[in-house]
Order: structure tokens, then C-alpha cells, then sequence
């Protein structure tokens, strides 16, 4: 049976980094959650990430990253909801230009962004918000009081697991100035390059643009793969292509 990790392998996260507008600072308070909240929550992050011979969800940052999105408002400046750009300083102009990272100034919130993420957030007299969804999740699944943290998973409240995945996701593989990913330790899990402007894929040469010869864009990456298809994963993807109605070559 596949792990969730070998999963998220498989599938090189493509869903999770769809989610990447959320915010933090890749610090972690103690206000939002109380101890036994936190030790909750970082459990789960941990069924949702395995924690193998890689980081699990815990250290890939969901607690920073949970806490960060939850006092996105609260701060001088724009809300930490989207992160500026174009450039993250992680990588150097092709003429060997040191840039800044601009990831770190957030964008003014328009008037219908700026409600919509403050009702998620905070919520209303309808609606509850994020922090309270949280803790209210949190502490029914304590009164449960099922130790394997994976069967108290298994029966968690269908939206409740929904929003943890997601969360637990969004930190694991969003860019680190949104609160997780620490030391790009997610991206290097599923072996993706991350942003990489103004390095970009080819660059103008004077009279053409010329293939980075480390990433070329017109013929295979040099080097092995470096997360080989096992035979298990190839079964899964053959069953898979299968029920889709599709054809798998002989």
C-alpha cells in the first residue's frame, strides 16, 4: 500500500502548490493554540506529511503557516496574504546581478479580495473563521480521546480533514515568505526547482535566446531520475489510467 508521502511524490504536489496565496513569516507565536491544541494539530500535520527519512508536515512549517494566515491582518502594511514579486532573491540575474526579494512586500488587498479573505478569516455572525474552526476542530477530535492519531484522523468531520490537508499543504509547498517550507525543505522533497526568475529557463544572448544548458526546455533534464518509479507506483498508475477509461502502452 502507497504512503500519502510516495503519493505526494507521484503527483510532485501539483494540487498543493495550486493553493499558494496564504501568508507567515516563518516564525511561530504561542497565542492562537494552547498547548494541548498545538501538539494536536502538529500531530495530524504529521498523518498528513509522514515524517520518513524527509521532514513531515510539523517541521515543513504548518504551524507557522497556520498562525501567520490567521494574523494576516493583524501588522503595518498590506495584509500578508500575497506576496509581491517578481524576484525572491534566491536566485542571482544571468550576468551574476545579486537581486532583492521582493516576495517579502505583500499586495494591497482590493476592496473584494480584502472582504472576502477577512470573512475566512475572522468570519461573521454566520460564519465562523478560520481561528475558530480550527479550535473548535481541534478540541472535539481531543474529546475523542483516540491515541492513534491516524485513526482519530480517519474520523474527523469530512470539511474539519479537508481544511487540515489543504493548510497542511499550502505550508508544505508554498514559497517560504508565506510561513512553511523552511529552508525550501519541501520543494527539495518533491524536487522542485522553485522560482527561478530572473535566472529563467534560456536566456538572450545578444542574438537569441539560448537553452539553460542545466534545464533545457527542448530535450530531457541531464542526469537520473532522481525519484524513479517503483513498481508499486507504476501498478497504481496503470490501475489509475484504467478506471479514467484510458490506454496503457504494452
Amino acid at each position: 500500500m502507497l504512503s500519502r508521502r510516495e503519493l505526494i511524490r507521484v503527483l510532485g504536489a501539483a494540487v498543493a502548490a495550486a493553493h499558494l496565496p496564504a501568508c507567515g513569516d516563518n516564525t511561530s507565536g504561542d497565542t492562537v493554540f494552547t498547548g494541548a491544541q498545538r501538539s494536536l494539530l502538529e500531530d495530524f500535520a504529521n498523518v498528513i506529511i509522514p515524517p520518513d527519512d524527509q521532514p513531515g508536515g510539523a517541521a515543513l512549517g504548518a504551524i507557522a503557516y497556520i498562525e501567520g494566515l490567521i494574523g494576516a491582518f493583524y501588522g503595518i502594511g498590506a495584509a500578508r496574504i500575497y506576496a509581491g514579486g517578481p524576484y525572491s532573491g534566491r536566485n542571482p540575474a544571468p550576468d551574476g546581478t545579486l537581486v532583492e526579494n521582493d516576495f517579502v512586500t505583500f499586495i494591497e488587498l482590493d476592496r473584494v479580495s480584502d472582504a472576502a479573505w477577512r470573512l475566512f478569516i475572522f468570519g461573521d455572525d454566520t460564519t465562523p473563521g478560520l481561528r475558530a474552526r480550527l479550535q473548535t476542530g481541534l478540541d472535539g477530535a481531543a474529546a475523542m480521546h483516540i491515541a492513534d492519531r491516524a485513526k482519530l484522523f480517519d474520523q474527523l468531520d469530512d470539511d474539519f480533514r479537508s481544511l487540515l490537508i489543504d493548510l497542511v499543504t499550502e505550508a508544505a509547498f508554498a514559497a517560504p515568505e508565506y510561513g512553511g517550507n523552511p529552508g525550501l525543505a519541501g520543494w527539495k522533497m518533491i524536487h522542485f526547482e522553485g522560482d527561478i526568475q530572473p535566472l529563467g529557463y534560456s536566456q538572450w544572448d545578444g542574438t537569441q535566446y539560448v537553452e539553460r544548458p542545466e534545464a533545457p526546455l527542448s530535450t530531457a533534464n541531464p542526469g537520473d531520475d532522481p525519484e524513479p518509479l517503483s513498481d508499486d507506483i507504476r501498478d497504481l498508475l496503470t490501475t489509475v489510467i484504467g478506471v479514467l477509461g484510458g490506454r496503457v502502452r504494452t
